[in-house]
């Protein structure tokens, strides 16, 4: 009865097993397997582009892709809108309601739409009915997630 954990069929004998083991092996030690090439060529890759990176940072470069403007580590540009303020009432705080148009799914209408966004103003400059532009920033309180970046047009003006 032959073993139940030799891994040989029926009819083989052990030296045809052998024989193939020694074939496995001597292609395994000519070829080694590319993943593995693959992965030591990305890792000096890498390593090398840090060490730029590092470079450009103590130079006082910013990085490649990366506007002045934008906040460090961040990979894109923050998102401005331009809305009227319709209340300046709280402290250092506007709101200001950002309208865009959309098209309707089914009649094809154009159809205007509004979003109210709690931006930061530092100097308390704005007034209600001003026309400003906001740009994204990290979050400040609960619901501000925006900052008052330039004032456009005056109420009174």
């Amino acid at each position: 009865m032959p073993d139940p954990t030799d891994n040989q069929a029926p009819g083989d004998t052990v030296q045809d097993a052998r024989e193939g083991d020694a074939a496995r092996d001597a292609a395994r030690e000519a070829d080694p397997p590319a993943p593995a090439v693959a992965a030591v060529a990305e890792a000096a890759q890498d390593t090398a582009s840090e060490a730029a990176n590092t470079a450009q940072q103590a130079a006082g470069e910013d990085a490649p892709g990366r506007a002045a403007a934008d906040r460090p580590g961040s990979a894109r540009p923050a998102r401005e809108m331009t809305g009227v303020v319709t209340s300046a009432k709280p402290d250092k705080t506007i709101v200001v309601r950002v309208e865009r148009r959309v098209k309707h799914p089914v009649y094809g209408k154009f159809i205007r739409r509004s979003t109210k966004l709690a931006a930061h103003d530092e100097a308390n400059a704005c007034a209600e009915g001003d026309t400003v532009t906001i740009r994204q920033t990290r979050p400040i309180s609960k619901t501000k997630r925006w900052a008052l970046e330039s004032i456009i047009e005056r109420a009174g003006a």
